[in-house]
């Protein structure tokens, strides 16, 4: 939960940059994927983060071959159509105050915590 809040301190930044965000609402779903320029994928349990890549080892796999990616392309459409929320930036911004200065704590703290965990340089 701690890294979900932490994680959305950084909406605005990535709307503001045009990345769309899709929340998935229908249960929790741990795998990690992406589709790029429908050529390749990624798949796995690893976040961009220190605590995925320095702590828990996790890891992803990286698959070039455009028959897997629209595959793959086409699952997650129809997981985001059946139980995902678009994130929009307007509606973000007219989000509570007080969400937004939770996210910001949530997000120093994991930072604290990695510095803690003496990971701090490393990312």
């Amino acid at each position: 939960r701690l890294q979900h809040y932490a994680t959305q301190a950084l909406y605005r930044q990535l709307l503001g940059a045009g990345i769309r965000i899709f929340e998935y609402r229908e249960g929790f779903l741990h795998a990690k994927v992406a589709v790029i320029d429908d050529r390749w994928a990624t798949v796995g349990s690893s976040n961009i983060d220190p605590f995925s890549l320095l702590l828990a080892r996790e890891a992803n796999v990286f698959v070039r071959n455009p028959g897997f990616a629209a595959h793959l392309k086409w699952r997650l459409e129809r997981a985001i159509t059946a139980g995902a929320r678009e994130i929009s930036p307007d509606v973000w911004q007219r989000g509570p105050r007080l969400q937004r200065i939770l996210n910001w704590g949530a997000y120093g703290l994991v930072r604290l915590m990695i510095g803690i965990a003496g990971y701090g340089n490393r990312h």
